[in-house]
């Protein structure tokens, strides 16, 4: 499919860490913010994961038709033919699909494991200070899982790895807490 599995795999990569973060984001800001309903936590969560889904695989889709149409123009050209309506077009339009539900679904899927504990915080009648440890703490295990598939890739330190993801977790984390300074 014209290569998109190599640009489904680093779109699924980055925009999972992109949803992990922005998760942790929300998390200590709600903390900051002294927030003690897990719904409100769970609505904030999952309508910025929802929001950031829709704009990754808009963006994703129009970004890989618009490269694809320029590669298929570039083929025209050395063909001296057309493509529309061929095995070539009907493959640019389908890597472009899929390139876009794996970028759209990636982000809400990484964020939505942070915010497991606030959905079942009321289930389990956990203290909200144990739901708010738990995302933060699954949160950084899904960054140095991420991390270490990167490492798998790479075929290099897949600890190392994970664990360059974990300080962009702490780094995440360190500057959110500094908002309770400046606000």
């Amino acid at each position: 499919m014209g290569g998109a599995g190599g640009i489904a795999r680093r779109y699924m990569v980055m925009n999972s860490f992109d949803g992990s973060l922005t998760a942790l984001g929300i998390i200590l800001g709600s903390l900051l913010a002294d927030v003690k309903e897990p719904s409100t936590i769970l609505l904030a969560g999952l309508g910025a994961s929802i929001a950031m889904g829709v704009s990754g695989g808009f963006g994703a889709y129009l970004t890989e038709m618009a490269v694809k149409k320029q590669e298929m123009a570039e083929k025209e050209k050395a063909m001296l033919e057309e493509l529309n309506d061929t095995v070539h077009d009907q493959a640019a339009q389908v890597s472009s699909i899929f390139v876009a539900i794996v970028d759209g679904i990636s982000p809400f899927i990484a964020a939505s494991i942070s915010f497991m504990p606030y959905f079942f915080a009321p289930l389990l009648d956990l203290d909200i200070g144990v739901a708010y440890i738990s995302s933060i703490v699954l949160t950084a295990i899904a960054l140095f899982i991420l991390g270490a598939y990167l490492g798998v890739i790479s075929d290099e330190n897949k600890v190392l790895y994970g664990l360059r993801m974990v300080v962009a977790g702490v780094v995440t984390g360190i500057l959110v807490m500094l908002l309770e300074f400046v606000v």
